[in-house]
């Protein structure tokens, strides 16, 4: 039988315990390139071009059809309820809303003007939020007018100017809920069909601004990546969205990246 010396024993044992195992191939931070755009009425215009030039003219959450002038119509949705809160007449229509999917509570909380009162109105009184990073905040600007976080859907009164609205049911557009669910109650998540949708468009923004996904949350999210995976129009978007801001969502177009981001 064949002797192995002692001492190459001791080196493998030494190479075994200080050598790292083999790491999952991280995500290359070259395909995260930045927007160009800092106005968030500029990315909502742009954003409706993009809806009709595709052809695709529905709301995320219901697919409910809007016109060109931003009038949708709740009696002709992709997935209209029985008790839709519309008394069927096609001709009911709503205003349509350019809401970020991910809330600014989210992708501003590590800001110092969310936090701090850094801001000044006339009379003299200080405030902080969306209404200060808007003045003082080049960061902020970038991150509201990203047209990856921006959807149309059914808006509630102000719910593109207030974040509160978006912060109290998690994701932008749900109050259109009230059109598509069958018990008439209000949403407790996002139906499965756009699920996939707004876990990339968090990914992203959590990836591209450098924000932490809670614990939960972003396994919730895992699970709706991979049970809703991107479809066509999510990939033309993605495209549009390129030509208009300069840049992609890469989630979109390599679904498995996200499994090499251990924690996001």
């Amino acid at each position: 039988m064949l002797k192995i010396p002692r001492i190459t024993v001791f080196l493998i044992l030494v190479l075994l315990y200080h050598c790292p195992p083999a790491r999952s191939q991280e995500v290359d931070p070259e395909l995260f390139q930045s927007s160009r755009i800092i106005s968030v009425e500029i990315s909502r215009k742009l954003l409706k071009k993009v809806y009709s030039d595709g052809g695709y003219p529905k709301t995320l959450h219901c697919g409910c059809v809007f016109d060109k002038i931003q009038q949708v119509y709740p009696a002709n949705c992709d997935r209209a309820g029985e008790d839709s809160g519309s008394n069927g007449d096609k001709k009911d229509k709503e205003i349509l809303g350019w809401v970020h999917g991910i809330p600014a509570s989210s992708f501003a909380k590590s800001l110092k003007c969310w936090n701090e009162t850094l801001c000044r109105r006339e009379d003299g009184s200080a405030f902080k939020g969306a209404g200060c990073c808007r003045v003082v905040s080049h960061k902020y600007k970038t991150r509201e007018a990203d047209m990856h976080n921006l959807f149309p859907a059914i808006a509630a009164a102000g719910e593109e100017e207030d974040d509160d609205a978006l912060a109290a049911a998690g994701f932008g557009g749900m109050d259109e809920y009230r059109f598509c669910r069958k018990d008439g109650k209000p949403a407790l998540a996002p139906v499965k069909e756009v699920q996939g949708d707004l876990a990339r468009a968090y990914f992203y923004m959590a990836f591209q601004y450098k924000f932490p996904i809670p614990e939960e949350l972003e396994e919730k999210l895992r699970q709706w990546h991979l049970k809703d995976p991107p479809d066509n129009w999510e990939e033309e978007r993605n495209s549009a969205i390129e030509i208009a801001q300069g840049n992609r969502n890469p989630f979109i177009d390599q679904p498995e990246l996200v499994e090499r981001v251990r924690d996001f």
